[in-house]
């Protein structure tokens, strides 16, 4: 299988430097004034060995991979992507106590993180001469959440299975996995002597519950005003002569601002927000928005006559708007509050520590210290004593949708769920009957004894309580295709914690719901409290994905999150109970127990998307024709542009960089499919790109699948543009095959000039 994993050579005077800075001195003995001289020689920043300040290094990496024939961010059967409207990013934060730890904090705009994504970032920086600084303990990454990301780039099938391209993409995993690294080499070479700041506060309407039912089914909802988590946690990062260096938040709310009719690659409201603000603070200032309890916050509204309905976007709401604004609108929000804490951000102590492990979920035993009085009527006292997490399934539940737009809805939420009733002095489970379903799903329900005999779903039944195991997915069994191997889904799963001054990320692989990450919250306070901890953040999406989790009770009402927390009932104790395991190892300074490392199945994934098992085929045409022409002037604060060039595949470029052979043709660092250019004093200077929120493209080709001739179709929202003439170019490379060989030919295409007035 070929590999997209150009290596890089780090020279052995920088090598001494950070073994040294790592405490290895026993190997490489430089003194701290030898580092300082090399770094100062090599044009790196002057680190602290101060432990009264922090070493902090960011940097922000392009990993936006191939945006035609993937699948879309809502794992939709049949909807694929075929455009982008904002490239998307790797955000790393390099965090050094001098003398003490490093950890490395990666945010990337992604759907989701899978765990081919960690392990694959740990085996490149290894590959890259960092492996004695990082492996999978001391480096975090996270998704922000972006349902306009493409996938096709897990290691496991029920993630590259059941999505709008069935299959894994190669080209789209190593562009992925080798830009979060690189955006994590960098941030180690540019750390610098740094001073951390924290501040907390409430995002104004940034996110609305949208499974108030099942919310409201937790006894302790009552102890809260708000039935999500508004509070956005922040951290300012400067150097120690008062220039910025960058931000983080944690604030949790779903990349939805975009429906799922959406074909276009967009780093939704966290994208746009990271991406103003770094605009707005200028030179290198590095912006991360990551997720925190996400699992039933939407940043879109509920109808207002009727909670259980779709929730409205920006533009369902006002007619004057484009969905382009949905994220933008949404973005605005979280990105006021961050600007608001940079501003009032108060210096940390300087502390960093960390610990990692894997837990195999699929059998978790549970102590009823974790429990507590978050159990059922019907979870009896054997069950209790006996509670540990279920092998995964994924439930029926699911098949009523969310209100966000799920490609499901056949039935009401809450429907498809078990009852328990209290008859002869006992509780009786009664099974849903799937023939109640509505439309073509009953065919499901006329199939389904057969279908649960095959599957052998009944021996799930007991453990899944409310349930209905529609799908196993966390077992080896023959049946399983097309590799009987491994599951459908990580069952190892990864949990991690990182500390930093007094606040601690608590890292897990789950989409959280509000009052599951509240829960976890009060249990790691209570243990780390006393040693000094104040601030906890429940991190989603970390590391892995496996689903969602949701609380004893959500789980029993069975609504969308409750039948994709797939490893049972008491999945949320599960987790207090590991996750604290993980503080009390960090209170006691003691190492965690590292678990059942998961498999490396990079080598293993038999079927590949079709354009990724082959490639470009080949391009024709006229490249680089103007189509169709611009009008002659248009209005400079609400006008929009399209305009149509011939193309070719823009796979093409995106191979050529990650092989390292585009600077045959263009500058990698800076190339840019499209140029919005205006003319000033004679000379035509870009003022915006693909990166720009409100300038998007789409390919398509003409004549079929087959064809080797193609269209790029250019838009253009202007939005407030100072009045002059302007252009659109498009630059491309195109792929030619002449019987025995192959060519590329790089083109432009430019159109006429109008006018903005």
């Amino acid at each position: 299988m070929k590999r997209f994993l150009p290596g890089m050579v780090l020279a052995a005077i920088p090598l001494l430097a950070v073994c040294k800075n790592n405490n290895d001195s026993s190997i490489f003995p430089v003194t701290g004034s030898e580092v300082s001289t090399i770094e100062s020689a090599l044009g790196l920043q002057q680190l602290s060995m101060d432990s009264n300040t922090y070493n902090v290094g960011a940097s922000k990496v392009d990993i936006t991979g191939p945006f035609a024939q993937e699948s879309t961010g809502y794992n939709s059967p049949g909807e694929t992507m075929d455009g982008l409207a904002m490239r998307l990013y790797s955000r790393t934060f390099v965090i050094e106590q001098p003398g003490g730890k490093v950890i490395a904090i990666a945010t990337a705009d992604q759907l989701h993180l899978y765990q081919s994504i960690k392990l694959g970032v740990i085996k490149k920086l290894a590959l890259d001469g960092y492996g004695h600084i990082f492996d999978e303990k001391n480096v975090m990454v996270s998704a922000t959440h972006t349902h306009a990301a493409t996938s096709n780039h897990s290691w496991y099938t029920l993630f590259n299975l059941f999505n709008g391209v069935t299959g894994f993409d190669e080209l789209h995993y190593h562009v992925v996995v080798n830009g979060i690294a690189q955006s994590i080499e960098e941030a180690y070479d540019n750390r610098q002597a740094a001073v951390i700041k924290f501040a907390r506060g409430p995002v104004e309407n940034g996110g609305f519950n949208r499974s108030t039912i099942a919310y409201q089914t937790n006894p302790d909802a009552e102890d809260f005003e708000e039935n999500i988590d508004e509070n956005m946690t922040l951290l300012r990062f400067d150097s120690i002569d008062g220039q910025p260096i960058g931000a983080i938040n944690w604030y949790g709310v779903h990349g939805t601002s975009l429906g799922i009719n959406n074909s276009r690659i967009h780093g939704n409201n966290k994208g746009w927000a990271a991406y103003e603000m770094e605009k707005q603070m200028g030179a290198n200032f590095v912006a991360a928005f990551a997720q925190s309890t996400v699992g039933d916050v939407s940043p879109n509204e509920p109808d207002p006559s009727d909670i259980t309905l779709a929730f409205l976007r920006p533009s369902d709401l006002d007619p004057t708007l484009d969905t382009l604004d949905n994220p933008v609108i949404h973005g605005q929000k979280q990105l006021n509050k961050a600007l608001e804490l940079y501003a009032s951000a108060q210096e940390m102590e300087v502390n960093v520590d960390y610990r990692h492990s894997y837990v195999n979920f699929n059998n978790v035993p549970v102590s009823t210290n974790y429990i507590g009085s978050h159990r059922m009527d019907y979870d009896t006292e054997v069950d209790l004593n006996q509670a540990s997490t279920c092998v995964a399934t994924v439930g029926a539940a699911f098949l009523a949708g969310d209100e966000e737009g799920a490609p499901v809805d056949f039935a009401e939420e809450g429907e498809i769920r078990n009852s328990y009733t209290f008859e002869n002095g006992q509780w009786v489970r009664n099974e849903y009957n799937l023939t109640n379903l509505d439309g073509v799903a009953q065919i499901l329900g006329v199939f389904w004894p057969l279908a649960s005999q095959v599957l052998q779903t009944t021996k799930y039944d007991a453990c899944a309580k409310e349930k209905l195991a529609l799908l196993p997915v966390g077992e080896v069994d023959d049946f399983w295709f097309p590799n009987p191997e491994v599951p459908f889904i990580p069952v190892n799963v990864p949990i991690q914690s990182f500390r930093i001054g007094d606040l601690v990320i608590a890292g897990s692989s789950f989409e959280i719901t509000t009052m599951a990450g509240r829960r976890a919250e009060s249990v790691l306070l209570d243990t780390l409290g006393p040693a000094g901890v104040n601030h906890i953040v429940i991190g989603s999406m970390v590391n892995s994905y496996t689903n969602y989790l949701a609380t004893r009770e959500e789980y029993a009402a069975q609504h969308y999150e409750g039948s994709f927390t797939v490893f049972g009932p008491f999945s949320a104790a599960a987790f207090r109970q590991e996750m604290d395991r993980l503080a009390r190892d960090m209170v006691n300074n003691q190492p965690s127990d590292p678990g059942p490392v998961p498999p490396d199945l990079a080598s293993q994934q038999l079927i590949e998307t079709w354009i990724s098992a082959n490639g470009v085929v080949n391009d024709g045409g006229d490249f680089g024709k103007a189509l169709t022409s611009p009008a002659s002037t248009y209005n400079a604060n609400r006008d929009s542009v399209t305009v149509v060039f011939q193309a070719a595949h823009p796979r093409t470029a995106l191979i050529k960089k990650l092989d390292g052979t585009l600077s045959s043709y263009y500058d990698p660092s800076s190339y840019r499919m499209i140029e919005i250019q205006r003319r000033v004093n004679g000379n035509w200077q870009t003022v915006a790109t693909e990166d720009d929120p409100y300038t998007s493209i789409q390919w398509v080709r003409t004549g079929g699948d087959l064809s080797a001739t193609s269209e790029l179709t250019v838009l253009w929202k202007i939005r407030n543009q100072p009045s002059g003439t302007y252009r659109i170019r498009y630059r491309g490379l195109a792929k030619r095959w002449y019987f025995f060989w192959t060519s590329y030919q790089k083109f432009t295409g430019t159109t006429s000039s109008f006018q903005l007035q």
